[in-house]
């Protein structure tokens, strides 16, 4: 199961520095849709490392330009979107070798996913270095206030980006059928709203249930109280 591999991703003892590498996410993720992968990685980006990228250089788009293209790309998948995405991976290149040191792992991370348009189709490498990117910007973070027991929180963050992005949402349970009538019984169970057929009594629609009783309206329009099995 997905939560299983995530699991893993979050125990892994990763380095402090460089976090997990490319084989493990590729071990535990590779087989998944690349465009939901390219997706997921864009929220994590967003949320986790490009807030302080904003707040210091808010007038340097270059990380949040490539990420607009990508999700562009995404949409169209055609020969313009993919021009104008690989312009602004070659802007991230830039950005990157101008902040080397500091924060440049922000348009690290967008400029990997910017080339990760034009991969293959089976080619996640591009992906999976934009993970690596974040990690370890969050990182690099706590390393300059010497806070490294928060080092796991940095991947749980992540992973908790991907859980929400690629696993599907848990199915609601069924409830009854309310459009169809069912045979009234003292031992059957009803809920408000439900269509009940009785031998003496007609068709009935509950309108409130206690634990052991149900008030049902009649066909000329009043109201009777019937017994049900508790909960």
């Amino acid at each position: 199961m997905l939560s299983e591999r995530f699991d893993r991703l979050a125990a892994i003892r990763g380095d402090m520095v460089k976090g997990l590498p490319v084989t493990a996410w590729a071990a535990n993720l590779g087989d998944l849709d690349r465009d939901l992968l390219m997706r997921a990685a864009i929220a994590a980006i967003r949320e986790l490392v490009l807030p302080e990228w904003e707040s210091t250089r808010p007038e340097d788009r270059r990380p949040q330009e490539a990420l607009e293209a990508t999700e562009a790309w995404l949409a169209k998948k055609d020969a313009d979107s993919l021009l104008q995405t690989k312009a602004t991976a070659k802007a991230c290149t830039a950005a990157r070798g101008e902040f080397f040191g500091t924060d440049h792992r922000v348009p690290e991370a967008a400029r990997a996913l910017a080339w990760a348009a034009g991969a293959k189709e089976n080619d996640l490498e591009h992906i999976w270095d934009a993970l690596v990117a974040i990690e370890q910007e969050l990182l690099a973070r706590i390393a300059l206030v010497s806070e490294y027991q928060k080092a796991p929180e940095q991947r749980r963050a992540i992973i908790a980006v991907l859980r929400r992005m690629l696993e599907p949402p848990a199915a609601e349970e069924a409830g009854p059928d309310l459009s169809a009538p069912v045979p009234y019984s003292a031992s059957g169970n009803f809920v408000v709203g439900q269509k009940v057929t009785h031998v003496k009594f007609g068709d009935l629609v509950v309108t409130a249930a206690g634990d052991k009783w149900i008030d049902v309206q009649l066909p000329d329009g009043t109201t009777k109280r019937l017994a049900q099995k508790p909960k």
